[in-house]
């Protein structure tokens, strides 16, 4: 969704944790874990057909991750992360939470599980004391845009990027 050559727009979206959250309306077929890096290395063992976002661990050292299963079958990863956590697009405060990287699994996808997990997490988050979460999408994300604005986001700013390069946000 960017490249290194052109000037790259990514949406920054706020959502405020302390007020009355929409549920999340998971469907019944679907667990959520939250495992530890331990455990998640254990899911992977001999998958060798997860996306890159099965493995922000290793590429950024990041350790809270959500993991949805259907039956027992990996379905869905989203990582969350905090003040301390490297981050390219902004400066987390104290009670914030950044919603980053995710992906549905082929065979789940239609079933609204990004908007879905987003609200999840959101309950989650404000239940650990969290009072806002936010995110980014690159402008050009249609699906990712509008999942962030069905899960009850709100544009917050934009920000421009060439490549590696772009100004930090405080939120």
């Amino acid at each position: 969704y960017y490249s290194f050559f052109k000037i790259n727009t990514f949406i920054v979206f706020v959502m405020d944790l302390t007020g009355e959250l929409p549920p999340h309306e998971l469907d019944s077929d679907f667990t959520v874990l939250k495992p530890t890096i331990e455990e998640l290395r254990a899911y992977r063992e001999g998958l060798d057909h997860l996306p890159r976002e099965f493995y922000y661990d290793e590429l950024h050292g990041i350790k809270n991750v959500y993991l949805v299963l259907c039956n027992d079958e990996i379905a869905y990863i989203h990582w969350v992360y905090v003040k301390g956590d490297p981050n390219r697009f902004l400066h987390l405060s104290d009670g914030v939470a950044e919603l980053n990287y995710n992906t549905t699994l082929p065979k789940f996808r239609g079933r609204g599980l990004m908007k879905k997990m987003m609200r999840y997490i959101h309950l989650d988050l404000k239940k650990q004391g969290f009072t806002k979460a936010c995110g980014l999408a690159n402008a050009d994300n249609i699906p990712a845009v509008k999942s962030a604005l069905r899960a009850g986001f709100q544009v917050h700013s934009r920000v421009k990027a060439i490549g590696p390069f772009n100004r930090k946000i405080v939120i």
